[in-house]
């Protein structure tokens, strides 16, 4: 079986799995950002072009990724602050938004993909 996160995955990437649902968590460029894989046939996947914009779908920012049936999002949106670890984090970014910033922790960003995880499951067997 492959990896569903292989064509995303970087050297970063933590994987679980939670209420049946395949999940990862990996810094990005400037942030953390969490995905899960959609099981087949899973009814978000009959708007693949609006997925970004499902109406069941509350997670941080929105979806921001979608191959296949991987879907994910980021934490880098206006209030959001780099993670330290990032390799293009800017630690001046709350000067420039004029305000203060949170910077998601990798326990935050596993907590919302687990959010995403059960609406997935939850959506699944409506």
């Amino acid at each position: 079986m492959t990896n569903p996160f292989d064509c995303i995955a970087n050297h970063t990437a933590r994987y679980f799995t939670h209420q049946g649902i395949n999940c990862m968590t990996q810094m990005g460029p400037f942030t953390i950002n969490g995905y899960i894989e959609l099981p087949e046939n899973h009814p978000w996947l009959d708007f693949p072009d609006m997925i970004e914009v499902h109406p069941d779908i509350e997670v941080h920012g929105g979806i921001t990724y979608h191959e296949g049936r991987v879907i994910g999002f980021d934490t880098n949106h206006l209030g959001d602050g780099h993670h330290p670890e990032a390799q293009h984090a800017n630690p001046k970014i709350a000067f420039f938004h004029g305000e203060h910033v949170h910077a998601w922790t990798w326990a935050e960003v596993e907590e919302e993909t687990r959010r995403l995880a059960e609406q997935a499951k939850d959506t699944h067997h409506a």
